[in-house]
C-alpha cells in the first residue's frame, strides 16, 4: 500500500475535516477523497463517517492513529537524517494546551522568547478537557500540554514545569495587610475559590480538612483574574500560586501575604505523545517552555 495514503489518514485525524486535511497537504479535495477511498478499501473499514460538516473517526481508525502518526515521525526523521530544526527559518505552527492561570503568567515571555529565536513560527495557546488531553496529543492537535500532574497513559511522556507555593492576596487596604497574617483572623475571614469545576474541594481546603481546619468560601469562580477583581474591591482573601499573584498584582490593586498554616505547591508537568519525543521540532518547542518556566521559579518580590 503506498504509504502516503497513511499521511492522508493523519491530515484527516488530525483535522477532523476532508478540506482542512487537502489544504494541510496541499492536494485538492478530490485527491484527498480519493486517497481515503482506497485507504477504506485497502483496510477493510470505512475510518471515518461523515457527521455534519466533519469527518468521525471510527474505532478502527482511532486505534490506528497513533502508530500511524509514530510510523511517519521515523519515517521523516529517517528521510532527514541528522539535519536539525531549525527556529530561525522555520514557519512551524505550535499549539500549547494551557489553564488559563498559566498562560497569563507564562505566555508572554513564551512568546517573547520564540520570537526573538524564530520569528516566523506561529504559537497558539487553546483550553481543554482534562480527558481529552491523551488523544488531542495523540492526534497532533496539541503538541505539548501544561496542567497539574494527570492520570495518564504510558503513551504520554512527562516532565516536571515548577512547583509553585501557594500564597494568600487581599485589597491594598484590607484591615489584615499591616501585620503578617495570623491564622485565627485568616480562617475568620470569607474567601474565594478558583475553580473550573462547579464543586469540591480545592487544593488548600483539602489541606485545611486534613489539618481539622476549615473557612468559610464567600465567592466561587472560574479564573483568577476575576477573582482578584473581586478582591480588590472587597474583603474577601485569597489563595493563589505566587507566580499567579505576582501577574495579577500589576493588573488590580492587591498585596501579597505569606499563608499562615502550611499550604501545598501547585505542582505542573508538561505533557507530550511518545510519538513526538523525537521530533526535533517538538523537542525544541519543549526546551523553550522549560526555560520560561525555570526562569519564573525564583519568587518575585
Amino acid at each position: 500500500m503506498d504509504l502516503n495514503l497513511f499521511r492522508v489518514f493523519d491530515a484527516i485525524y488530525r483535522s477532523g475535516s476532508l478540506t482542512r486535511a487537502a489544504e494541510t497537504l496541499n492536494l485538492s479535495q478530490p485527491a484527498v477523497s480519493h486517497a481515503l477511498s482506497r485507504l477504506r478499501d485497502g483496510l477493510g473499514d470505512p475510518l471515518f463517517r461523515r457527521e455534519g460538516r466533519g469527518m468521525v473517526a471510527t474505532p478502527r481508525a482511532h486505534a490506528l492513529a497513533a502508530d500511524v502518526r509514530q510510523a511517519l515521525a521515523l519515517l521523516d526523521g529517517s528521510r532527514q537524517g541528522s539535519a536539525p530544526f531549525e527556529p530561525a527559518r522555520s514557519t512551524r505552527r505550535f499549539i500549547i494546551g494551557v489553564r488559563e492561570a498559566i498562560e497569563s503568567a507564562a505566555l508572554p515571555e513564551l512568546a517573547q522568547r520564540l520570537r526573538q529565536q524564530a520569528p516566523g513560527v506561529i504559537l497558539e495557546a487553546v483550553s481543554f478537557a482534562r480527558e481529552t488531553v491523551a488523544p488531542a496529543l495523540a492526534r497532533g492537535q496539541l503538541d505539548v500540554v501544561i496542567d497539574v500532574p494527570l492520570p495518564l497513559g504510558s503513551e504520554i511522556l512527562r516532565t516536571p514545569l515548577y512547583d509553585d507555593p501557594l500564597c494568600i492576596v487581599m485589597r491594598r487596604d484590607h484591615p489584615l495587610a499591616a501585620a503578617p497574617l495570623r491564622r485565627d483572623d485568616w480562617l475568620a475571614a470569607d474567601h474565594v475559590v478558583v475553580s473550573g469545576r462547579p464543586s469540591g474541594l480545592s487544593l488548600e481546603d483539602d489541606a485545611l480538612r486534613r489539618a481539622g481546619l476549615h473557612r468559610r468560601i464567600a465567592l466561587r469562580c472560574q479564573n483568577y483574574q476575576t477573582a482578584c477583581r473581586a478582591v480588590a474591591a472587597s474583603d474577601l482573601l485569597l489563595a493563589l500560586p505566587r507566580r499567579v499573584a505576582s501577574t495579577q498584582a500589576e493588573l488590580a490593586p492587591i498585596v501579597r501575604s505569606e499563608p499562615p498554616v502550611p499550604l501545598p505547591s501547585l505542582r505542573g508537568q508538561l505533557y507530550w505523545h511518545h510519538a513526538a519525543d523525537e521530533d526535533a521540532a517538538n523537542r525544541w518547542l519543549r526546551a523553550q517552555v522549560c526555560a520560561v518556566m525555570q526562569e519564573q521559579q525564583a519568587p518575585a518580590d
